[in-house]
């Protein structure tokens, strides 16, 4: 069993339980979202460790990168060249779709992405994060149980 797969999907379930339980409007950010961010965050972090700690290979923890990498390089491509292959757009905006792809995977860093918007960062900031968090529990799990796999 992948543990970042079942934390990751877990993780997407329970902020989505949060944030649409919440009162108020939805750029309203507390202290509360980002502490439930920041322990959905953690959880990713020990999912890692659980990969290394069962002793599976590292690209195991990467999957959640590849597909964030997957989703802004076609957010990317989608804006640069969407006027000659637009089939997915709305609006102005051809990388729409990609976008709210990439925010809606990464949903459990909601409040950073509020608190970056505009920036170009809150795209950005998910898809580096979807590879250090996972990774950082794997370093961690492989320095304690350097002996399994």
């Amino acid at each position: 069993m992948n543990y970042v797969t079942v934390i990751y999907v877990l993780n997407l379930v329970l902020y989505a339980m949060y944030f649409f339980g919440r009162t108020g409007s939805e750029v309203a950010i507390s202290g509360l979202d980002f502490t439930v961010s920041g322990i959905l965050s953690l959880l990713l972090i020990f999912a890692g460790y659980l990969n290394a700690k069962k002793g599976m290979i590292y690209r195991t923890v990467l999957w959640v990168f590849f597909v964030n990498v997957f989703l802004f390089t076609c957010s990317g491509v989608f804006d640069q060249f969407g006027s000659n292959f637009n089939i997915l757009s709305t609006g102005n905006s051809d990388s729409f779709l990609f976008s709210l792809a990439l925010l809606v995977y990464n949903g459990y860093l909601f409040p950073l992405t509020v608190v970056l918007d505009g920036s170009g960062l809150a795209l950005i900031i998910p898809v580096v994060l979807s590879f250090i968090l996972p990774s950082l529990g794997y370093l961690i799990g492989k320095k304690l149980y350097p002996n399994t796999h």
